[in-house]
């Protein structure tokens, strides 16, 4: 019994060191198991960190180089010819040189840094459009612990020279509102600084009132080179309205402020859309638009207005043209302009005078340091030819009247444009009109009554700093190009309208198939305008960059 007793107590001993052997094992296991997650777990780690580096690595040097030029163009004012050349001498590959810049971490951290180069700079193309920007690859490596990551990626920097308002097909600045009337198409993004207003009805004035025709609502079609068309509207405090017709058509493209601080148009019968709202694009779509499946609102921080005509009219007051006029007229008998090219610069205008006097005698004339002259082309008919070539520099009002305009022609106006019964086209395929104006644009009753297969057509571009308006009731307009001012308006029925005493729509243009017939005013958004209006710009110092592009990311790969 005691043996047995023995034996067992040994038993006992040899299965308790066994235990304790076999929990070792699996201890030191899950040790080492645990030790070499962690590990691993670091090592994942130190690459995401890594990555995350060189990532913001791209940003920071982009975003350093962003500044540099804009500090240079805001410091020390230079033309097209001088950025190029500040682009040519400060933005150069580094990377084989050991050169670019290193970013350490934190003080308290020095096992990371970011080192970031540039690998390459290329043309973007020849285009002049094109020969401000450069196609730069930028290459960050991003430092965790010995780690490393590295990011490539391809940015568009500079600026291609051009005022923003040329980048759309219609555009508001200075908080102007943007109002579509009736059958209007637009092909192409659309911009306004203010609030967006959309009717299905079109107007025309009778004298002072404003006669308002049944039609559809506006069209939007995406841009060639685009998924969606686009409205794209300041971040906040802006909205989208919709009406049938306005009851006051001045309250209406006013928006004044009653008694109560309530804007007009926040009021019956208006509908006010949040561009925020989900829902508004479907509620447009749906309700408002006419034959437009696909739409984006885009809401952003938008530029401020750089366009100054005045300025540009003040360089060549006071600097060297070709041509000089005090008032200029132009019809299809007696237009001294005919003969001039392309590139002949005329300033119209000259130095206003006044007489000093003694009771009616005039004792002196003074000059007023003001220059005064306007600018009228009328042919007394529309059938009637008028050419018109160079780059215009009116200190009056233009007026353009009764004349079938053929034009390959910029014009900056310090007054007023009024452009009325009468035709426009280009001189050839690939002319323009051009036109820049201080005070307000007013287009109508051009091609006025034709088929709608047989409208003017209009490759160009208008601005106004202040207020425009274009009719298409009467009028039958296609505009290549784009449109900008303060406050934009815009109205236009489809199909034919009737030739009588008003402009009233014939039955084609009021039944159900008043859809299947085109709008008597559309506007086609063209990029290739940029180039021609770069064509006229060929002294440097007429067009000083005062901006830049927002840098272009177009390509990134990670190793």
């Amino acid at each position: 019994m005691k043996k047995r007793l023995e034996n067992e107590k040994g038993y006992t001993l040899i299965l308790t060191v066994a235990v304790i052997v076999i929990f070792t094992v699996l201890g030191l296991s899950l040790l080492t198991l645990t030790s070499s997650g962690i590990k691993k777990n670091e090592i994942r780690q130190d690459n995401v960190q890594a990555q995350d580096l060189s990532d913001k690595g791209i940003k920071y040097a982009v975003n350093d180089i962003q500044l540099f030029l804009q500090n240079e163009i805001k410091n020390n004012p230079m033309g097209k010819t001088d950025f190029y050349q500040l682009l040519e001498d400060k933005i150069k590959p580094n990377c084989s040189e050991g050169g670019g810049i290193t970013i350490p971490g934190e003080k308290q951290d020095q096992t990371k840094e970011t080192k970031v180069c540039i690998d390459r700079v290329e043309m973007v193309s020849n285009d002049e459009k094109d020969l401000y920007k450069r196609l730069v690859t930028f290459k960050s490596t991003g430092i965790v612990n010995g780690k490393t990551r590295i990011t490539t990626s391809k940015v568009i920097i500079g600026t291609d020279a051009i005022p923003d308002q040329l980048r759309y097909a219609l555009s508001t600045n200075d908080g102007g509102d943007l109002y579509l009337h009736g059958g209007v198409e637009i092909q192409g993004d659309i911009k306004t600084d203010g609030n967006l207003i959309i009717t299905r009805n079109a107007h025309w004035m009778n004298g002072n009132n404003a006669i308002w025709e049944n039609s559809v609502g506006p069209r939007l079609v995406k841009d060639t080179k685009s998924i969606t068309p686009k409205i794209i509207m300041r971040e906040n405090e802006k909205n989208i309205y919709t009406v049938n017709a306005a009851n006051n058509y001045d309250k209406h493209i006013s928006n004044p402020i009653d008694g109560s601080g309530i804007h007009y148009l926040d009021k019956s019968p208006y509908t006010k859309l949040s561009p925020l709202d989900t829902n508004t694009t479907n509620n447009l779509k749906n309700n408002y638009l006419f034959n437009t499946p696909n739409l984006d609102i885009v809401t952003k921080s938008l530029p401020a207005d750089q366009i100054d005509v005045l300025a540009k009219i003040q360089e060549k007051n006071i600097g060297t043209v070709d041509y000089q006029y005090d008032d200029l007229h132009i019809s299809s008998n007696d237009n001294p302009t005919k003969n001039y090219t392309k590139d002949k610069t005329i300033l119209v205008g000259e130095k206003e005078k006044v007489c000093t006097k003694w009771f009616l005698i005039c004792l002196e004339w003074k000059e007023t340091g003001n220059y005064v002259g306007d600018m009228v082309i009328d042919a007394n008919n529309s059938k009637n030819s008028v050419p018109l070539k160079g780059s215009y520099y009116v200190n009056g009002d233009l007026t353009i009247n009764d004349t079938n305009l053929k034009s390959d022609a910029l014009i900056y106006v310090k007054g007023n444009v009024e452009i009325r019964d009468s035709t426009l086209q280009g001189l050839n395929p690939d002319s323009t009109l051009i036109i820049f104006a201080n005070g307000n644009i007013q287009i109508s009753n051009i091609s006025e009554y034709s088929d709608y297969n047989n409208p003017s057509m209009i490759k160009g571009f208008f601005y106004s700093k202040s207020n425009m308006i274009m009719y298409g009731v009467g009028s039958n307009i296609r505009l290549t190009g784009g449109i900008s001012s303060k406050r934009l308006i815009l109205t236009a029925l489809r199909g034919n309208v009737s030739k009588q005493t008003h402009p009233t729509s014939n039955q084609e243009s009021l039944t159900n198939g008043q859809p299947t017939y085109p709008s008597r005013l559309k506007v086609t958004y063209d990029e290739n305008l940029i180039q021609q209006y770069t064509t006229f710009m060929r002294d440097q110092q007429e067009e000083y960059i005062t901006e830049l592009n927002p840098p272009e990311y177009i390509e990134r790969s990670n190793q």
